[in-house]
């Protein structure tokens, strides 16, 4: 079960990540026009940004990878569903021109490298530890000598 959190706690912040990296310019509306229902016969003007296209993306990607998890076994999920969200996600993608898998490659190597990091500290802590005890060592012989 942890791992499944870890992978949740990682999309949100993947989200969270998109969200910040959009300019206020990407964030302003835009209209998407001839929205038609065809059972009313009518049309409606959607209000939009960039950025939630971008998150809608994101959201029908990481939906199918979560789904695909739980429901790999189900028929109707693997040859109906799966592929319209996807196409959905992969045709918004193209529309906006949004790569979804260099978002992605991007934030796992910066949570990657923020991890290393947090190491590296580790390291140089348990070297520093290590140097002392052989500097006391040292200065202990020394002193034993005289």
């Amino acid at each position: 079960m942890e791992g499944k959190e870890q992978r949740l706690w990682f999309l949100f912040q993947f989200l969270h990540e998109v969200e910040e990296e959009m300019s206020k310019e990407e964030q302003k509306q835009v209209m998407i026009e001839k929205a038609i229902n065809l059972k009313l016969m009518c049309d409606y003007a959607v209000s939009c940004s960039y950025l939630d296209i971008v998150l809608i993306i994101c959201m029908l990607r990481d939906y199918v990878q979560i789904v695909d998890e739980i429901r790999a076994d189900d028929i109707q999920w693997s040859a109906y569903y799966r592929d319209k969200f996807l196409k959905m996600a992969d045709r918004l993608s193209e529309q906006i021109e949004y790569d979804y898998d260099a978002a992605k490659e991007r934030c796992l190597t910066k949570r990657q490298r923020e991890e290393n990091a947090g190491d590296i500290g580790e390291d140089a802590m348990a070297m520093a530890v290590k140097y002392g005890k052989g500097k006391k060592k040292k200065e202990k012989e020394k002193s034993n000598e005289n």
